[in-house]
């Protein structure tokens, strides 16, 4: 069996978790007035941000395709085994 299809939004995943961090961060930097870290905070949510769409854009027909063919392998499989009574 091939492998699941919810490997292909891990990398969408992952841009997402770094963009928290980066709005995170944004966050703490303005509140403490790190004038530096808002620079780096916001430059780094919009990429990421950015990211996390094109990356998930880019898998998502594949993704809905491979979960319709696991749903039409599963349905389509005959039930294995019987119950027998002692």
């Amino acid at each position: 069996m091939s492998r699941h299809p919810i490997r292909l939004l891990v990398p969408a995943f992952i841009c997402a978790v770094v963009f928290g961090f980066c709005v995170a961060l944004l966050a703490r930097a303005i509140y403490t007035h790190a004038d530096s870290f808002v620079l780096v905070g916001s430059v780094g949510a919009l990429f990421f941000g950015c990211r996390t769409v094109t990356e998930a854009r880019q898998v998502w027909r594949q993704f809905v395709a491979q979960l319709q063919k696991r749903r039409s392998m599963r349905l389509a499989a005959p039930l294995r085994g019987s119950i027998t009574g002692p």
